[in-house]
C-alpha cells in the first residue's frame, strides 16, 4: 500500500523513544486512521493509557523501511484476516482437542487460534511470518515454540497431532498451505482450516484436486456464514483426517514395511 505524503510528515514528526512511538499535534480523525493504519502495518498497537503506538521490538527500527519507501504491506495485502473468537471456538470444538494434544498453527497471525488452545490444555507450536506478530505470540507466553519463518521454509515433519489455522487468501493460497499442513500431522490426526468460500464451485484442476483428496480422506467442507468475518469475507472450514497410510503391495519388495508408518508417540507434559 502506497502512503500518502501527509500521513508520512505525520510520521516523521513522530517522537519515538524505545518501542514507543507519539504522535505530535492534534490530528482530524480521516487522517489519524489513515496514520493508524501505516503504523498497524509495521507492528504498532495504539495504548489509551500511554497515549502512543507500542511496538514489540524498537519503534524506529519498525517505521525505518516505511519511511525510505513510502510503502507498507498491510494485513489485507497479505490476505490476512484475524480469526473473530467466536470461529476460533467453533475451530477447537471441531478439533476435538484434548489436554496435552499437540497442536500446530501455521500463519498464526497474532496467535488467536493458538492462544485458544493452550487454554483448552493443547501445548501449542506456532509459525508466523511476520516478526512483530510473531513477537507479540512469545509475549503471551502460551505457545511452547514460536518460528518466526515462511511456513513454506520449516522443515516438515509429521509431529503433531491435529492442525488448526486460517491461512492466506491471497492468491489462492489457501490451498497450498493446508496441502503442506497435512504433512505435518500423525496418522489419526485432524487439520481444521479456515478457507475461501469459492472453494466448493470452483472448476479449477488445483481445487477440484482438492476436495477429491478432502473426500478420499472422508473429511467434510462446510460454508459459514456470511458474518463469519467481519466484512462478510466469504469462508469455508475444512476438516481433514489424515488417515493411515496404506499397507504396502505385497508384490514390491520395496515398499516400505507397515512399522515405517507408526507416529512417534506422544510425549507427556
Amino acid at each position: 500500500m502506497k502512503i500518502d505524503t501527509d500521513v508520512l510528515k505525520v510520521i516523521r514528526s513522530a517522537t519515538v523513544d524505545g518501542l514507543t512511538l507519539r504522535l505530535n499535534g492534534t490530528l482530524d480523525r480521516k487522517l489519524y486512521d489513515r496514520v493508524n493504519l501505516a503504523l498497524q502495518a509495521v507492528g504498532g498497537t495504539w495504548n489509551r493509557y500511554q497515549r502512543a503506538h507500542l511496538f514489540p521490538f524498537a519503534a524506529a527500527d519498525a517505521i525505518a523501511g516505511l519511511l525510505a519507501t513510502g510503502e507498507v504491506i498491510t494485513d489485507v495485502d497479505r490476505g490476512y484476516f484475524p480469526t473473530p473468537k467466536p470461529l476460533v471456538e467453533q475451530l477447537l470444538d471441531l478439533a476435538e482437542l484434548t489436554a496435552g494434544c499437540e497442536v500446530l498453527e501455521p500463519s498464526a497471525g497474532r496467535g488467536d487460534i493458538a492462544k485458544a488452545a493452550a487454554a483448552r490444555g493443547a501445548v501449542v507450536d506456532c509459525i508466523e511470518l511476520d516478526t512483530a506478530r510473531a513477537e507479540h505470540i512469545r509475549a503471551g507466553g502460551y505457545a511452547r515454540e514460536v518460528t518466526a519463518a515462511d511456513f513454506f521454509s520449516v522443515k516438515m515433519q509429521r509431529r503433531y497431532q491435529r492442525v488448526i489455522m486460517n491461512p492466506p487468501f491471497a492468491d489462492r493460497q489457501d490451498i497450498r498451505h493446508v496441502q503442506r499442513a497435512l504433512r505435518f500431522v500423525q496418522p489419526g490426526g485432524l487439520v481444521v482450516a479456515v478457507m475461501y468460500g469459492s472453494l466448493p464451485y470452483r472448476s479449477d484442476r488445483k481445487a477440484k484436486d482438492f476436495r477429491a483428496r478432502v473426500r478420499e480422506a472422508r473429511g467434510a467442507i462446510t460454508e459459514l456464514p456470511d458474518d463469519a468475518f467481519p466484512g462478510g469475507v466469504s469462508t469455508v472450514v475444512a476438516v481433514i483426517p489424515v488417515r493411515e497410510p496404506a499397507p504396502p503391495s505385497l508384490f514390491n519388495p520395496q515398499a516400505p514395511r507397515p512399522e515405517d508408518f507408526t507416529p512417534r508417540p506422544a510425549v507427556a507434559q
